[in-house]
């Protein structure tokens, strides 16, 4: 049975888990990061939609604090962040292809100059969204709901983990997590790594943190998990 290294936050690696038990893999969960809330109260004014490009933008707010919008328009990156919305009372949802710079040129086709853009989305991010709506002349209010943390283990806990995982693929989900797996592999002295046949990424932009190894780097064809797990029927 073939072994794959899930690097993604807990909470998210369990579900990669059991998709993989479904599909006939083992899953080994090695979360490299974590996801918190802010506590951050979101802001007062006249917004003419809501715009979210990560799911957990929604997941660690309040849920009373959303009511004020669930009326307007949200554009979502993606599918799974469009369902988190809909769990949240959201009723009109765009869901884009994935790409935050897709959807911030979306919302900038669709949205007059002078709107106002209310944007859940975490301190750590990408500024593709926010650089195509001010090009368009589009207010953009930003509310960090949550921030990225790095998992750190200590050495004695990282190596039990090496010794006893050998994991053909490696999933990557993000550029953060891609650099923060690199200094974990460092740490255990390129176990992780050298082990592994595949790496799977969700873009080229996550591939370039990688260093330079004996095992093949994947990207799946489009910014999901749902791709990225279609690989594995490939290689």
């Amino acid at each position: 049975m073939r072994r794959v290294l899930v690097t993604r936050p807990q909470r998210d690696a369990a579900l990669t888990a059991a998709k993989l038990e479904a599909a006939g893999y083992q899953p080994v969960c090695l979360p490299v990061s974590e996801t918190v809330a802010t506590d951050a109260s979101l802001p007062q004014g006249n917004f003419d939609v809501v715009a979210v490009t990560s799911a957990n933008a929604l997941r660690h707010i309040e849920p009373s604090l959303l009511v004020p919008y669930r009326h307007l328009q949200l554009y979502a990156v993606g599918e799974k962040t469009a369902s988190v919305a809909r769990d949240a009372g959201f009723e009109t949802i765009y869901a884009g292809d994935g790409w935050g710079l897709h959807l911030g040129r979306h919302v900038a086709s669709v949205m007059p100059a002078g709107s106002h853009v209310l944007y859940l989305t975490g301190k750590i991010r990408r500024p593709d969204f926010e650089a195509q709506l001010s090009a368009a002349g589009i207010n953009l209010t930003v509310a960090e709901t949550y921030d990225t943390r790095p998992v750190t283990y200590n050495d004695a806990e990282l190596s039990r983990i090496a010794d006893e995982v050998s994991a053909e693929v490696i999933l990557l989900y993000s550029a953060v997590a891609a650099r923060q797996f690199v200094a974990l592999d460092k740490q255990a002295q390129g176990a992780f790594i050298q082990g592994a046949k595949f790496i799977f990424c969700l873009s080229q932009r996550i591939a370039a943190e990688l260093p330079a190894c004996s095992a093949q780097i994947c990207i799946s064809d489009t910014p999901d998990e749902d791709a990225l797990l279609r690989l594995l029927e490939l290689c």
